[in-house]
């Protein structure tokens, strides 16, 4: 039996054990999966003890991702892109940290709203481990502009500058009076999780025709607090879910080298929204 986990802190919303499970029976693989809520002062020896107890990888989600970068023994050109850590793989002794959130997120943005963010103008509200990651990888797949919402201004800024010193994407720290200027708005504060129920954003702040894909996946509610206000601004929104899938699905991939069946994922975790577990 192969043995999988994600590491967060609070983790108890997660839907990945679902989603992995479904995808597990599907596709006739043997092998569990589980939420491990893990302190960030404990994370290196949680990695160190589940490597130990045979676990062939595990995700990691808020607050570990770029806390997970120096404690890896290798990154893959993704992780060392983004400069986060979403994926570990154990292997011959070592970790291997790759990150799959990027390449996740724009995946579900062409599956979910039909979009391709190249030659678009965007904005994406948090900078911290997700929000770079999708940020660097929206710059990255052709994004002309960007505008950047954050509570840590200077993280914000930081982030501007890489992507335009480094991507052909101009990046610049706005506010939310700014929104409007973006065709596709990407969410990834905590916004809409149980701990933080405010919208990352007001229904002012949108404009008709715009496209936001926010991150989060409010448990017992398929539409964030933000994609509410969104919604009556006349806006086409999508949640986390796909994104989740996607980048699960490449996680499976990146330990095992099979494919996962993300159509089973994406059932698995609508009704798991729906139920509230």
């Amino acid at each position: 039996m192969k043995k999988f986990a994600v590491f967060g802190h609070p983790i108890a919303h997660s839907f990945s054990p679902v989603m992995h499970h479904a995808s597990f029976t599907s596709i006739g693989f043997e092998a569990t999966y589980e939420r491990c809520d893990v302190p960030p002062e404990t994370l290196e020896a949680a990695l160190t003890q589940h490597a130990k107890q045979g676990y062939l990888g595990v995700n990691l989600t808020i607050p570990h991702k770029m806390l997970a970068l120096p404690m890896m023994d290798e990154l893959t050109p993704e992780a060392k892109r983004l400069g986060a850590v979403n994926t570990v793989c154990f292997r011959d002794g070592k970790r291997y940290g790759h990150n799959t959130d990027g390449p996740g997120f724009i995946a579900a943005v062409k599956h979910m709203l039909h979009m391709d963010p190249a030659g678009h103008p965007v904005a994406v509200i948090g900078c911290g481990g997700a929000g770079r990651a999708v940020a660097l990888s929206l710059a990255t797949a052709g994004a002309t502009w960007m505008g950047l919402i954050d509570i840590d201004s200077q993280r914000a800024q930081a982030l501007a500058d890489e992507i335009s010193s480094t991507t052909t994407a101009k990046a610049e720290v706005i506010t939310h009076a700014r929104l409007k200027e973006a065709d596709l708005i990407a969410q990834c504060s905590p916004s809409g999780l149980s701990a933080f129920p405010a919208p990352a954003a007001k229904t002012e702040d949108f404009r008709a025709g715009q496209k936001l894909y926010d991150i989060v996946i409010p448990p017992g509610d398929p539409q964030t607090p933000t994609m509410k206000e969104a919604l009556r601004a006349g806006v086409e929104c999508a949640n986390g879910i796909r994104m989740l899938v996607e980048q699960g699905a490449l996680a499976f991939t990146f330990w095992t080298g099979l494919q996962a069946d993300r159509e089973a994922m994406m059932r698995a975790v609508e009704e798991g929204v729906l139920r509230h577990v």
